[in-house]
């Protein structure tokens, strides 16, 4: 019989590693933090795991110069004088595969291991096809109902992608279910959903050990977007359903590397934290549309903080993600535009609130 889950949860370690340093989370894997360039995050996690004569690397970090040095140093100090053999991207986002080019010309031409849908949204991005196509988000955001001065605020202020990212000429595919043998330890892959197309998280059930990338956080929600190439889809049905998933399938003695801070244990009680979050802000959107509400007259009802320019993105493809939400299990309807704004209206007999634990 497994364990029981705990009931909150518990860090292993007491700090992230400084820059330049590593810390080892277990035998042959070694944790190294980099800095990036957003409000919040501040840091992501990149991690190496000793494999026969060199080392399989997970994401790489922000593609710039200063983070090129400090991998650079990395590769000097913490590789034990091995080379890296493998690289394994989570996802498209810059923080995780913005070296990647770099990285494999550097260790002789690697071919990095990704899911395909990640590796074609990573490969539209740079073409500013997809988060970077700012006149198709601009008219997006118009029409959910973005107040100018926060358009223009989101213009100026949001990061573009293709100056954090250099990509190689090709890459190697990786599918939920298929496994990669490191050091002779078997590691699943995992797909989660509603973060980014495919992200891809890796199980190894012998060592007990997630790779969960950005798809179980501790103490933050990771985005759940929508975006102006898909209006309608359900990315928040997504991403509760993989908490559900990983809630179930993940046993409660796994040790959790994430992303971004700490690694914990505790996957079951995260998973329902996260479940119980979201719930909470389906109950409030729902609340407050009982007259019509666009996703732009909703982010001071969701966000009680101030945005920057670059968050203000985020925060409306959030609120779209909740109101399509809503939609979809039946709570909400979408309205016909009108004056050019696309809102929604709770429908009657609509609960109160909303638990999607389940």
């Amino acid at each position: 019989m497994s364990p029981p889950a705990p009931a909150a949860l518990s860090y292993p370690f007491a700090t992230i590693p400084e820059s330049g340093g590593v810390v080892r989370v277990a035998e042959g894997i070694v944790w190294a933090s980099l800095p990036i360039p957003f409000t919040g995050l501040r840091q992501v996690n990149i991690w190496f795991l000793r494999d026969g004569p060199g080392w399989t690397m997970i994401d790489c970090g922000h593609g710039d110069e200063a983070t090129r040095a400090r991998l650079l140093e990395l590769f000097e100090s913490a590789l034990e004088g091995r080379p890296v053999t493998r690289l394994v991207l989570t996802h498209f986002h810059p923080d995780h595969v913005g070296n990647s080019g770099f990285v494999c010309a550097h260790w002789g031409g690697l071919l990095p291991v990704m899911a395909q849908a990640e590796w074609f949204a990573a490969n539209l991005a740079v073409r500013s096809a997809y988060t970077d196509a700012f006149g198709d988000r601009a008219s997006f955001h118009a029409l959910h109902g973005l107040a100018p001065e926060r358009a223009a605020q989101f213009d100026s202020g949001s990061a573009r992608y293709a100056k954090g990212v250099q990509l190689p000429p090709a890459f190697q595919r990786i599918a939920e279910g298929q496994s990669l043998r490191i050091d002779g330890d078997e590691w699943v892959a995992i797909r989660g959903g509603g973060h980014s197309p495919e992200h891809i998280s890796l199980w190894c059930r012998a060592r007990a050990i997630l790779i969960a990338g950005d798809q179980i956080l501790p103490t933050i929600s990771t985005n759940i977007s929508v975006w102006p190439t898909e209006p309608l889809a359900d990315p928040l049905g997504l991403f509760l359903d993989s908490c559900r998933h990983f809630h179930d399938i993940i046993p409660p003695e796994t040790l959790i590397l994430p992303s971004h801070r700490r690694p914990f244990f505790g996957i079951q009680a995260r998973a329902r934290e996260l479940l119980a979050h979201h719930g909470e802000r389906l109950s409030v959107v729902l609340a407050a549309c009982a007259e019509p509400r666009a996703a732009g007259e909703l982010l001071d009802v969701m966000f009680t903080r101030a945005l920057d320019g670059h968050q203000l993105g985020f925060a409306m493809g959030e609120a779209l993600a909740h109101l399509n939400h809503l939609v979809c299990i039946g709570h909400l309807e979408r309205l016909p535009v009108e004056h050019g704004v696309q809102r929604f209206r709770r429908r009657p007999g609509a609960p109160d609130q909303i638990d999607p634990s389940r």
